[in-house]
């Protein structure tokens, strides 16, 4: 799946023939056929379980408790935000987020990627948004801000950094974007000392 995935990744769904999807994978026509359907299930397919992949790794990343990467839910999600630029910065050729790609490609003429993507997005925008809770929950964040609207705001500065850095956009120039994105986000006010 993943080397049908990379195919699709690099040629796009008009892009790629039968041909080219027996060639990547070594099956013949009814092979795939048979197993997987036809071209569109097959692409809908490595679509929707690439969506699923993402989501479980962000929500890896941002998540706290004894597996938390860092223990501060800001620093978890500013280290998530940079790490995300300075991979799209890194690829070369800079071939970004497959979610954002299939989105673009796809998801104004086809509705069930539409729908996958909009699950994806959603998805994606409530993990974010429950970091936003869970610092709130620490003292990081001030009470008063929307969650979940900053959770979609985060996820297209994700979507933006993912779309500029194919323009080769260097990785410092992303990397502060994100780190100014988080740094946007109003914070608690320190508890008053009693005098």
């Amino acid at each position: 799946m993943n080397v049908v995935r990379d195919q699709f990744w690099t040629t796009g769904f008009a892009g790629t023939s039968t041909y080219d999807l027996m060639e990547a994978t070594g099956l013949g026509k009814g092979s795939i056929y048979k197993a997987f359907g036809n071209k569109h299930d097959l692409y809908v397919r490595v679509f929707s379980d690439y969506c699923r992949d993402l989501v479980a790794q962000a929500r890896e990343q941002l998540q706290g408790g004894p597996k938390a990467v860092l223990p501060s839910p800001m620093a978890r999600l500013e280290h998530y935000l940079v790490s995300l630029a300075s991979a799209f910065a890194g690829e070369s050729p800079h071939r970004g987020c497959f979610l954002t790609k299939v989105t673009v490609d796809r998801a104004g003429e086809d509705e069930e990627v539409a729908q996958t993507a909009r699950r994806a997005f959603d998805d994606l925008a409530g993990v974010l948004a429950g970091a936003i809770r869970d610092a709130q929950d620490a003292g990081e964040v001030a009470d008063h801000v929307d969650s979940s609207a900053l959770g979609y705001l985060l996820l297209s500065v994700i979507r933006g950094i993912d779309s500029i850095a194919k323009a080769d956009v260097d990785a410092a120039t992303l990397e502060r974007a994100a780190r100014s994105a988080v740094a946007l986000i109003p914070r608690a006010e320190p508890p008053r000392a009693e005098v």
